[in-house]
């Protein structure tokens, strides 16, 4: 996968697909040279932020004194620091991006909500035509899941998925499967995936989403997903209360 600045940016903005986006974070905990590279991407930008809203300040204080020289955008200890950055980076490596305290803070705060919400499932569902048979796996599949039987659970999910692929109950429990069994990415590939169904009346793909990422702990994940909590209190979407709570903890 090429890695550039533009890669970089759709990362961190939420723009690149779910395929892509995937394939990234996988070679972000895999290869230095990317994690430091989106490191110093992240330290350059928020230098140069820095240095822009400096700049405003001189400007602002030379109009009102008329004879204050305005200093060059990305001035020299400006230039020097953000070189050093990337030794720094070079040299500490993953140190970068070892686990900090508001990390495994996120970690347990998701922790408390799956273990409060996703110990049991409902068998009663929407999803699929009433009486189907991919509605009638998935009720199977909540059984053994209520029973603690999340392998065979989740291989019914997947059936499902295989035969219905946008189903949005199997979409929601297979996930749920998946965050329980430890497997993040998976599940944030699935929770992705049901966000962007349309014509939800009570759509928790994005909460969801969210609370994966706060499960898994890996460089960046605290940051998309206080994003994702964002858009769920900004566009009124399910599990508003919930992600009010964590945001405001995190």
């Amino acid at each position: 996968m090429k890695t550039d600045l533009e890669t970089i940016e759709n990362y961190l903005t939420g723009q690149l697909p779910s395929d892509e986006r995937a394939q990234f974070e996988a070679t972000l905990r895999t290869d230095p040279d990317v994690a430091n590279a989106v490191a110093f991407y992240l330290m350059t930008k928020q230098v140069a932020q820095d240095e822009a809203r400096e700049q405003r300040r001189t400007e602002l204080d030379a109009l009102r004194t008329k004879n204050v020289p305005v200093r060059p955008l990305w001035s020299a200890p400006m230039r020097w620091a953000a070189a050093a950055s990337v030794i720094v980076l070079l040299g500490l490596g993953w140190v970068f991006f070892r686990p900090t305290d508001s990390t495994v803070m996120a970690s347990r705060l998701a922790d408390e909500y799956v273990a409060e919400h996703f110990r049991q499932l409902p068998l009663t569902m929407g999803g699929g035509p009433s009486g189907s048979s991919s509605e009638d796996s998935v009720k199977t599949a909540v059984s053994l899941f209520n029973d603690g039987k999340l392998a065979q659970a989740e291989l019914i999910f997947q059936d499902v998925l295989t035969r219905q692929p946008n189903m949005d109950s199997a979409l929601k429990y297979a996930g749920i499967v998946s965050l329980r069994q430890g497997n993040y990415d998976k599940a944030i590939t699935l929770f992705h995936r049901l966000s962007q169904q349309p014509d939800l009346v009570a759509n928790p793909g994005t909460f969801y989403e969210a609370l994966a990422h706060l499960k898994r702990g890996q460089p960046l994940d605290k940051s998309q997903a206080e994003k994702l909590l964002e858009e769920v209190i900004n566009k009124n979407l399910e599990g508003k209360q919930e992600a009010e709570v964590l945001l405001n903890q995190l």
